[in-house]
């Protein structure tokens, strides 16, 4: 989700710089929403399993550009018809018409992309805003909120609940009522977050239409290092992004007003898959919840 997001800065920036290119986006099904109602996108392909790809052999495109680099993605640009081209560093490299320079690791995810469309003729040079303009029909809480999402896919990246639990109470005590919002299958974190706070606003598993709106009307978003963080940045919400194992100059919120909580750790960034040092991963474990209020607040004077 957070890679879908990503990309819609360094699309925008293609688009205005070629406005009559027709732009296609392939992607997984579960995340096509993700380019809902863009306007720098003229068509969204999306796939729920390989053998969808055969529908692709009818596609016929001026330039093919694998931005992941996986053996799945490569059989999807080598599927369609068309010049195909990747980046040096991908398997069978051989296989493409052109190869990318490989991205330069030590700058934001959305800089990387944009040098390499740079390389195929952009000319601008700061990326633009993420973006994403899908508007939903959903009843918003009254009054001020902050939306927090606890939730991750990796524990190197997922803050204790009930650190999230106290900050939730000090986000009351500022005046903000507070929404919990998870993906599927992070319900269990959700209700022991909840536990432990007074007369939470629950939205559990929402589309990403819905999770956009909610997020949009807020006036802090807080979560972990995941897709809904950036779907924060691509609606404007300052954010307060709480951070574990993963390398904060490549993923942290991009062109919004946001403070990345985080500790040093030498062994920073890590794949994250586990603790490499430890029985626990202390770097999410080391955030407090005094430096996510202090956060908060900084977010919140610039509003």
């Amino acid at each position: 989700m957070g890679d879908c997001l990503l990309l819609t800065s360094p699309i925008r920036a293609l688009k205005e710089e070629f406005p009559g290119f027709r732009i296609s986006v392939l992607v997984e099904s579960r995340f096509a929403d993700c380019f809902k109602s863009n306007p720098d996108i003229d068509e969204v392909l999306p796939i729920h399993r390989k053998s969808e790809a055969v529908r692709l052999l009818t596609q016929r495109f001026d330039l093919i550009v694998n931005l992941h680099g996986g053996p799945t993605s490569l059989m999807y640009a080598l599927t369609a018809r068309g010049p195909h081209i990747g980046f040096e560093q991908f398997q069978y490299p051989w296989l493409y018409r052109g190869l990318l320079p490989p991205p330069d690791p030590s700058v934001h995810s959305v800089e990387a992309t944009m040098n390499a469309f740079r390389w195929m003729g952009v000319r601008r040079q700061a990326p633009p805003a993420l973006r994403y303009e899908a508007r939903t029909s959903l009843t918003l809480p009254p009054g001020p909120y902050a939306v927090l999402h606890p939730g991750a896919v990796m524990e190197t990246k997922r803050w204790e609940a009930a650190r999230f639990a106290k900050f939730a109470r000090s986000l009351q005590e500022l005046g903000l009522t507070v929404v919990l919002t998870c993906g599927p299958g992070e319900e269990g974190v959700v209700a022991e977050v909840a536990r432990d706070i007074p007369s939470p606003k629950l939205v559990l598993g929402p589309r990403i239409p819905e999770l956009a709106e909610l997020i949009r009307g807020a006036k802090l978003y807080a979560g972990n290092d995941s897709g809904p963080m950036h779907l924060a940045a691509a609606v404007g919400t300052p954010i307060v992004a709480l951070w574990g194992s993963s390398d904060s100059r490549r993923w942290r919120p991009w062109n919004v007003n946001h403070v990345v909580v985080q500790n040093p750790f030498e062994c920073n960034p890590c794949p994250g898959y586990r603790c490499l040092v430890a029985q626990t991963p202390l770097c999410i474990e080391s955030v407090t919840v005094e430096q996510a209020v202090d956060g908060a607040k900084q977010v919140l004077a610039l509003t």
